[in-house]
């Protein structure tokens, strides 16, 4: 209920405990589960919070308490779930065009950063210039804007997306490959 009250993008799943409501409901269990299946689980959620029991409209004359219901949660479309102890963790599963261009950034700096030590480069010193080639225009457009970023990363004073230096190594970034190198 209080995921329901902050508004976070779950859906409540509720089962009956259909062995402590059994000795109660008798024959009118059919009713019951029917009733159950059709109402909305937010507001069964809600009435459960606010008064302790409910009794569904399909069969009034079995008043479930909290202890009958069994809750839990899905996560709407967009969020992926993980619960442990108590406690429940939601997430974004679409990635937003800042989480792409920050991971397209570090890539790209671990990338520059393994050429440099490949290269035999004091690892504290600030070269002159990292090269990145055969970017997608909007990939260029991501990384372009984040230069400040990679020259930080990659301990370099210029990025340039041109073809300035001597020896590029092919690399591969999602499936793309690029040429890079650092002088």
């Amino acid at each position: 209920a209080e995921m329901l009250k902050l508004d976070l993008p779950v859906m409540p799943v509720l089962q009956l405990d259909r062995k402590r409501i059994g000795p109660r409901a008798k024959q009118h269990m059919a009713a019951l589960l029917a009733g159950f299946s059709k109402a909305d689980p937010r507001e069964i959620l809600r009435e459960l919070a606010e008064n302790g029991e409910i009794s569904l409209d399909a069969c009034k004359s079995v008043v479930l308490g909290a202890d009958d219901v069994t809750v839990g949660f899905d996560a709407q479309d967009g969020y992926a779930t993980a619960s442990r102890d108590r406690c429940t963790v939601l997430i974004p599963a679409v990635r937003s065009p800042e989480m792409v261009a920050r991971g397209l950034v570090k890539d790209l700096a671990r990338r520059l950063q393994d050429l440099r030590k490949k290269r035999g480069y004091n690892p504290t010193a600030v070269l002159d210039v990292a090269s990145i080639l055969d970017l997608e225009p909007e990939q260029l457009a991501m990384v372009g804007a984040r230069t400040d970023d990679l020259r930080f990363l990659v301990r370099v004073r210029q990025v340039s997306f041109e073809e300035i230096c001597r020896e590029y190594e092919q690399v591969d970034i999602d499936g793309q490959k690029i040429r890079i190198s650092i002088e």
